[in-house]
């Protein structure tokens, strides 16, 4: 076959040939380890030599139709070359996604073997990734197959009144399940691979293989890159293969990329396989030259088998749920196994044969250590045992995930918006994507949420989470291209559930991690972050991610920022991973609650009220009200803004008086938060409520132009702002061993936002009311939900539950005037004891007072005990 000469041509066969070239010698060096040295065949060695025969029909494919004008302009392409141009383009269509599907099958068959019998979480995620790609490997390839009716129609230019789909959007949609199985693929063994014990020179192979793992997923994004620009003006929906303009000159460079993708995913494929081809020609490549006794290829791994396996005394064991993998069965040929399952169990120079059979006792990792082979860090306390500087490291951590489902809420709203304006959505669409997202908070909180917090624990939870949560913004990838309301629904639902599974862990940990009587500090603070990383998002998505939509109605670019925070989250589930967290058992929940004073059998207003259940249900039904009201805030304030400006002009645009609302949304959770410092957080969040209902009756009433009723919305913001943390933090207190549900439930009563937007819609149609007249329905929710802050304050029992415990000494009055109190605290204790005398009137029997009882918990230091409640009788 001739090179061709003119445009891209020439570097489209050079380099798909090249690489191509470089596959079949990996391949080969295969199948003479395989079959020529350990002279041992399984099944990922069958699909690895079907790939590489799907490979070379690939890379043929695309260097014959290089000869036959692909990789020049329309123009410069005769005639009679067409009909083979567009065979041979029709050929790569339908050999990409096999090639593809057979190579990381081979892949993952190869992991299912390397972990039998040990590593039941690799074995399951392998399944169900292999599951996955052969399911999207065969549909895409019928979609390919036929994607013209009829079928000649793709690949002859003469057939006419043929209908086809576009096939770059074809691809450009099935894009996020190449990336989310590459990821898949490069990740799954990690934790299995750090907690491996390798001599330097094997473990830098180690890295290097996974690094061209890397290269795939980066290959895969450049391909996508290039197959954007194989269409001249976007996408159309129906276009046949090769007719756009000068589609062989901008499809010729995707086409090698993908070339490129396939050959180099079997050079990683072969890799790990090729131990023994390389001890036999370049030994000192793999072998610890510093290792004593001869190396007899599978000597050591025969002996290993044939022992009971035991770790050198100097290493500590390696974290549960990844042990190291077991080595050949006994009995073995000595050549047996010599792969992937050697390469990493048994390494070579990891120790002599005799040194197997020395009955040592092993050490056991030591209380304050946890060894990942790679990494070795500090082993954390218990979360009831955190204070100072370590609960600020861990508090911290997780803050991460506050910024990032903040910056995901921004972005979503923004992105709902320009959806409605792209595709001229209705109404009841666009409020339709609000109801996915929230809606999905009430699934994913009581389900996956609580049930893998309880099981699983908080570092489990995370991970999950952002799973769950990257794969819904890949999903946002197809929804872009083809401009789909459903699938802009189904990717609404997927990252609402994530980011609801995330939300169950995160704010009971920032919650329960560290002194108790901080924590609805805490909490602010990091719901803080997250309010400021939604201003930031909406400020990109708004300066420079949609810009330009209005010129050019398209989300088609918004794929890159979604990849981009998928490609993160995977990066942060891994950093959780590997961080040690500390957790908190059902156990140590109840013994904290109970060292407080809150006993699960305390009762209120009836003998059969469970205090902590009347308690938890008034916190939910109040966070329902709340976050009902904010997201119907948020939605319509813009249509407000737009109503009443028709008589007069706005200072700033109905946007950016919607962003000025959410900064001074975050500035109230940070100076709601250092308030807490000083006042009992009940007490806030009773103010908060009665200024939320203030202003939003003033937003609903007042006459006056835009920029008039903007002043009592914004402030109304500043309200609303801490109410969420306040609710959530007070609410866990004193649920002991029921704390994790109680965080799921709490967190599910974000449901609350998918409902109500809905309702001020039906109310402004209800007669034809204004937009400004529905604003009742914000009022009425806030009058609801202030019973919660109402029962707090004035009911003994509830107060007893859920103020912060802390170090008081047991004379309140002389607690009040001591000379380490402030002003403002002093004022503050005042105003709490008015504030439990009106609560207590009525509540005795023949007596008009109550004992206020105070609780503290012990810090002393490595245990916790129970100390006797300071009760003090009120003159």
């Amino acid at each position: 076959m001739a090179v061709p000469n003119g445009g891209r041509g020439q570097s489209v066969f050079i380099v798909t040939t090249t690489t191509f070239v470089l596959a079949t010698i990996f391949v080969v060096g295969r199948l003479i380890s395989r079959f020529g040295i350990l002279k041992n065949r399984t099944w990922d060695d069958w699909f690895m030599i079907v790939a590489w025969f799907l490979a070379f029909g690939l890379s043929f494919s695309i260097d014959y139709g290089t000869t036959k004008g692909l990789g020049r302009h329309d123009v410069d392409i005769p005639e009679p070359w067409l009909p083979s141009l567009r065979r041979s383009e029709y050929a790569f269509t339908i050999l990409y996604n096999p090639a593809l599907m057979v190579t990381k099958s081979s892949i993952l068959i190869f992991y299912l073997r390397m972990s039998r019998n040990t590593q039941s979480i690799l074995r399951v995620a392998s399944y169900v990734t292999l599951g996955v790609v052969n399911i999207a490997g065969v549909v895409l390839t019928f979609l390919n197959a036929f994607q013209c009716s009829p079928v000649r129609a793709a690949y002859d230019p003469t057939e006419t009144g043929a209908q086809c789909i576009s096939i770059v959007t074809l691809y450009l949609c099935s894009a996020p399940v190449n990336i989310i199985t590459d990821l898949a693929i490069l990740v799954l063994p990690i934790p299995v691979l750090t907690g491996m014990r390798l001599p330097q020179r094997q473990k830098t192979v180690l890295v290097f293989t996974f690094a061209l793992g890397v290269f795939v997923t980066i290959v895969d994004v450049v391909r996508i890159y290039y197959l954007q620009q194989a269409s001249s003006d976007q996408i159309t929906a129906h276009e046949r293969l090769g007719t756009s303009v000068d589609f062989a000159w901008n499809a010729s460079t995707a086409l090698m990329w993908s070339a490129i993708e396939v050959n180099v995913g079997i050079i990683c494929a072969c890799i790990p396989t090729l131990k023994p081809l390389i001890k036999r020609i370049m030994p000192a490549m793999i072998t610890d030259p510093t290792r004593s006794g001869s190396d007899k290829s599978g000597s050591f791994s025969s002996q290993m088998a044939s022992q009971h396996h035991e770790r050198l005394p100097s290493v500590a064991e390696p974290e549960p749920g990844f042990l190291p993998l077991r080595g050949p069965r006994a009995g073995g040929d000595p050549e047996h196994e010599m792969d992937m399952m050697d390469f990493l169990t048994v390494p070579d120079g990891m120790a002599p044969p005799a040194m197997t059979k020395t009955h040592t006792a092993r050490t056991a990792a030591t209380e304050n250590s946890v060894y990942f082979g790679f990494v070795n860090m500090k082993k954390p306390k218990s979360m009831m045992k955190t204070h100072g500087k370590e609960s600020l490291k861990y508090c911290a951590m997780v803050t991460i995930l506050f910024f990032l489902w903040g910056f995901s809420y921004g972005l979503l709203n923004t992105l709902n918006n320009e959806i409605s304006a792209v595709a001229n959505q209705t109404v009841s669409q666009t409020l339709g994507l609000t109801t996915a997202y929230f809606g999905a908070y009430f699934f994913g909180a009581m389900t996956l949420g609580q049930w893998t917090l309880r099981h699983g624990g908080f570092k489990v939870t995370f991970i999950t989470g952002l799973c769950i949560y990257g794969t819904g913004t890949l999903m946002f990838w197809p929804s872009a291209v083809l401009t789909s309301f459903p699938g802009f629904v189904i990717s609404n639902f997927v990252v609402g559930f994530g980011l609801s599974v995330l939300e169950t862990a995160a704010n009971p940990f920032i919650t329960l991690c560290g002194p108790s009587d901080f924590a609805e500090f805490r909490l602010l603070m990091a719901q803080g972050v997250q309010a400021v990383a939604s201003i930031l998002s909406q400020l990109l998505a708004e300066k420079v991610l949609f810009n330009g939509i209005s010129t050019k109605p398209s989300l088609i670019d918004v794929q890159w920022t979604y990849l981009a925070v998928a490609l993160f989250t995977i990066v942060l589930a891994l950093f959780f991973h590997y961080m040690p967290l500390p957790e908190a058992t059902d156990e140590e929940l109840q013994r904290h609650s109970d060292n407080l004073g809150n006993y699960s059998s305390q009762t209120i207003f009836s003998p059969k009220i469970q205090l902590m259940y009347m308690t938890l249900g008034l916190a939910v039904f109040a966070q329902f009200c709340y976050v009902a009201a904010q997201e119907s805030m948020s939605v319509w304030i813009g249509a407000v803004l737009s109503d009443l400006s028709a008589s007069t002009n706005l200072t700033l645009s109905s946007d950016n008086y919607v962003l000025v609302g959410h900064a001074t949304f975050a500035i109230g959770r940070f100076f709601f938060g250092f308030l807490c410092l000083v006042i009992r957080p009940r007490i806030l969040l009773l103010l908060i409520f009665i200024g939320c209902i203030v202003f939003s009756t003033l937003t609903m009433a007042l006459h006056v132009n835009s920029n008039g009723i903007a002043g009592p919305a914004i402030v109304f913001f500043f309200f609303e702002g801490p109410i969420f943390p306040l609710i959530y933090a007070i609410g866990l207190r004193g649920q002991g061993r029921h704390t994790k549900i109680a965080a799921g439930a709490l967190t599910a009563a974000a449901c609350g936002g998918a409902i109500f937007p809905f309702v001020m819609w039906a109310v402004q149609n209800l007669n034809d009311r204004t937009v400004q007249y529905s604003y009742c329905v914000i009022t009425a929710l806030f009058a609801f939900g202030i019973s919660y802050p109402v029962y707090l304050n004035f009911a003994a029992k509830a107060r007893h539950q859920v103020d912060p415990a802390k170090y008081c000494p047991r004379n309140n009055q002389e607690h009040i005037n001591s000379p380490q109190s402030t002003p403002i605290r002093r004022l503050s204790n005042r105003l709490s004891i008015i504030v439990n005398k009106m609560g207590s009137v009525g509540n005795g029997k023949g007596s008009p007072e109550l004992p206020t009882v105070e609780h503290r918990e012990s810090r002393r230091r490595g245990s916790w005990a129970s100390e006797h409640d300071s009760i003090k009788q009120n003159p």
